[in-house]
């Protein structure tokens, strides 16, 4: 295999058993309970481990038979929910990180963080643009993997409408434009983060197992999105005034980019603070206010955007260089 994945009986039974453990965190979703939606969090993670410590052979396998597993049980929808939205976007990312193996060689040499995020976020509008596009012209209903995060969103616009905290002119219908534009999105953006997080959290794991072969980038200076990212953010977000189903669809694919360039733009800020006394604190403080507030990540976006076009990072190891050869 190009990867160098070792099919010995023990490493397929690994892949097998990530595939069932995914599986199954995902399925709890069915319950419909806060326990179950918090769980589910986690789904990535098998797929990625067994992907990044066995190779993206196995972790091919297992996002397989997850998906197979829960296509069967509960049903077919929930089956492509969890391909489309958790294994395959799982798996890509830990190719990409691999390098994107193809035919004995790597098809990406640098910047693999930075890959692996761009194809989470590519994948995961995609597979939500294809489930809107299957409720808009089928108008079958496959909302039950998200029934739970659906019932709340719900609930919650339902009880400011009763108390009236929006105003006496809000209507229900305008609730329900509102839900239909921004709900998708919501979901692509929030998957983006949680499988980011669930691929950190998988290399640190197989790393101190000792099973990832591969080397731990420097992330501050490695993650570097495409200048074309910026511009399909761009047109995605003008796109996404449309009405109907394009514009729910933009906005759904606007949203994930949107945040790959606010990591774009944290990864400046860290590299901006190396070595500053106070980079510890300024970093701690804008975390806090990042998970406090979020709006701050607008912010990080543009940066990331100017990043894609300015290359700030580049620019400033030629300062240094320039300013050590004076000295």
């Amino acid at each position: 295999m190009p990867d160098k994945s070792v099919f010995s009986w023990t490493n397929i039974g690994i892949s097998v058993g990530g595939g069932l453990a995914g599986a199954a965190v995902f399925a709890v979703l069915s319950k419909g309970t806060l326990a179950g939606f918090l769980l589910a969090h986690l789904a990535p993670l098998p797929i990625m481990i067994v992907a990044l410590g066995l190779g993206v052979g196995h972790g091919a396998t297992a996002a397989i038979i997850g998906t197979m597993l829960l296509s069967i049980w509960p049903n077919p929808l929930f089956g492509m929910a969890y391909g489309l939205l958790v294994a395959l976007p799982a798996w890509l990312s830990c190719y990409a990180v691999a390098g994107a193996p193809w035919r004995r060689r790597d098809l990406l040499t640098q910047h693999l963080s930075s890959w692996a995020v761009l194809a989470q976020a590519v994948t995961l509008s995609a597979g939500i643009v294809f489930f809107l596009g299957v409720t808009a012209f089928s108008q079958g209903k496959i909302e039950e993997p998200l029934s739970y995060v659906q019932g709340q969103f719900y609930f919650e616009l339902d009880a400011l409408l009763k108390e009236h905290r929006l105003g006496e002119d809000v209507t229900v219908q305008d609730l329900t434009r509102f839900t239909q534009l921004f709900l998708p999105a919501t979901f692509a953006g929030y998957g983006l983060l949680l499988h980011a997080l669930n691929l950190w959290i998988a290399g640190r794991l197989t790393k101190i197992s000792g099973m990832l072969k591969l080397s731990w980038p420097d992330i501050a200076a490695d993650f570097a999105l495409p200048r074309y990212v910026a511009v399909a953010f761009v047109l995605a977000s003008a796109l996404a005034a449309l009405r109907g189903f394009p514009g729910v669809a933009a906005l759904a694919t606007a949203v994930p980019l949107g945040l790959a360039l606010a990591f774009q733009g944290l990864a400046v800020t860290h590299f901006w603070l190396r070595g500053s006394k106070s980079g510890i604190l300024v970093l701690s403080v804008l975390y806090f206010f990042l998970g406090v507030l979020g709006l701050p990540m607008i912010l990080f976006a543009l940066l990331g955007m100017l990043d894609a076009v300015l290359n700030f990072r580049t620019r400033k190891l030629a300062a240094d260089a320039k300013q050590s050869s004076l000295q």
